[in-house]
């Protein structure tokens, strides 16, 4: 017969559960947190690790917005001495209009002035972390054109030269617009092509080979003419000249436009030298690249790539004096206004900050033809149009927007709305961050008055079964006497 203590056994399960509990309270009390490993509860642990990710990205976000907000405050610093600036320059214009000046006076008012426009583009180069912070494309009333200079391979080609490439780069401040150039290869063709920093948005013509794009090239080695260029009628010599308009921005397929000259058109408007597929548009030897979303190299390189002789048209040039009268316009890029784009949380919302510019007086003026300056009445005030603007001239050849009301109006006005944009969003992920953890504390952090309850409550069991433990330890010895000097237990008492 065996003898089992269960009242024993009974209490040291008790204890050993009290003392696992009492485990348990002990750690969340010590380290603050119920998780206390990942089998503990994984639907709180999922929930944590996603709010946690949350808020290291709503941190991410507010970090990128409180530089853009710095960013835009060195804008609004810049455009405030700006507009210092042409409130200096107002009141020498006005001094220099007068007809009964002293010529040495106009003379400093003149030197001063042009200190003053030396200040403004160092304004204009000025940049916030790498970026610019002004695009001087962008003026009052719109966009200015930039030129570029003619790539001419039928007269600037080195005799004995058979494989020549040309190319011009510009920093036109955008990585956005539309270039137009006028083109003439002859029955051989060329190539051209029209590169944003590293990408090449266009080509007529295979993709080039060379290591860079924006070098000039003589015969070189190690890569040669790719072929498969684009053809006119005649020669690069003659016959009248093709027009290519090519649009490109960040985030947005690259289009271009063909309008060929009279000898060069099939009769419905494409290039009768080069293959045109009606159903696509397209030409089959020109192929196009789409910048990145996220695109900002603002520095554009006009290519010219040829075996034989080819030519990309500077204003008023033509090979037979515009016999077809389409034009003998030059090289141009008219950059699009385009916003920066600024992504403001982690569910891809994004704003867009626009670009902003400013006059520095610094080339001719649009209305006569001047470089602006103070040395004579006129000039000076043509100057002071220029400054304050004439709106009641009503022919757009000499109306000014004004410079100071452009700034006023339209730069500080554009850069004091996106300020408080970028305040309200900041603001609104502070308040997310501040829920996140106060969400996360709920689903990670230990109640330490429950534990501490637990705690004492499983200490309690644990001091109880242990007296109950060693009460019942010896109960087992109260109980063999009983059963084996009992008058019938002698049998339990036998020895052989």
């Amino acid at each position: 017969m065996q003898l089992t203590n269960y009242s024993f056994m009974d209490s040291r399960q008790s204890y050993m559960s009290a003392h696992s509990l009492q485990k348990s309270a002990m750690r969340r009390l010590s380290t603050g947190t119920k998780l206390e490993y990942s089998g503990s509860d994984t639907g709180a642990l999922s929930q944590s690790m996603k709010g946690r990710l949350e808020m290291i990205g709503d941190r991410s976000f507010m970090t990128s917005l409180q530089n853009t907000r710095s960013f835009l405050k060195a804008q609004q610093a810049g455009l405030t001495k700006a507009l210092q600036i042409y409130n200096r320059m107002e009141e020498l214009t006005i001094r220099a209009t007068d007809p009964t000046l002293r010529h040495g006076n106009r003379r400093d008012y003149d030197a001063e002035f042009s200190v003053l426009r030396e200040e403004l583009e160092e304004i204009m180069q000025s940049e916030f972390n790498g970026r610019r912070l002004f695009n001087d494309t962008v003026i009052c009333g719109g966009a200015k054109d930039i030129p570029l200079g003619e790539l001419d391979l039928a007269g600037g080609k080195p005799p004995g030269v058979s494989h020549a490439v040309r190319a011009q780069t510009v920093d036109v401040n955008s990585p956005a617009g539309t270039i137009s150039f006028r083109i003439n290869s002859g029955g051989v063709g060329d190539t051209y092509r029209v590169w944003m920093g590293n990408t090449c948005v266009f080509s007529a013509g295979n993709p080039f080979t060379g290591p860079d794009h924006t070098r000039n090239y003589d015969d070189p080695g190690g890569f040669g003419y790719p072929g498969n260029g684009w053809e006119t009628s005649g020669s690069a010599m003659n016959g009248d000249d093709d027009l290519f308009e090519i649009s490109f921005a960040p985030g947005q397929p690259t289009t271009y436009k063909v309008t060929p000259g009279a000898s060069n058109d099939d009769g419905s408007g494409n290039s009768a030298h080069n293959t045109y597929d009606p159903a696509t548009g397209l030409y089959a030897n020109i192929f196009t690249n789409d910048l990145p979303q996220l695109f900002t190299n603002t520095d554009l390189t006009l290519q010219i790539e040829t075996s034989s002789i080819g030519i990309i048209y500077a204003t008023g040039n033509s090979a037979n004096g515009d016999a077809d009268n389409s034009g003998t316009g030059g090289i141009t890029f008219v950059p699009t206004n385009f916003e920066l784009e600024v992504p403001i949380d982690i569910h891809g919302n994004t704003m867009g900050l626009d670009p902003k510019g400013f006059g520095t007086l610094g080339g001719e003026s649009p209305v006569t033809g001047s470089i602006h300056g103070l040395d004579t009445i006129a000039k000076a005030a043509d100057t002071l149009d220029h400054l304050r603007g004439n709106k009641y001239a009503n022919d757009a050849t000499i109306s000014y927007y004004g410079e100071e009301k452009c700034i006023v109006s339209e730069r500080l006005a554009s850069v004091g709305a996106e300020v408080l944009r970028i305040d309200s969003e900041i603001r609104e992920l502070q308040d997310q961050i501040v829920q996140g953890e106060r969400a996360f504390g709920r689903i990670t952090d230990a109640d330490m008055a429950r534990e501490a309850t637990r705690l004492a409550r499983n200490s309690l069991k644990m001091d109880l079964a242990e007296q109950i433990m060693s009460k019942s330890a010896h109960l087992k010895d109260v109980l063999i006497p009983l059963t084996t000097q009992h008058y019938r237990g002698g049998v339990l008492n036998s020895t052989i």
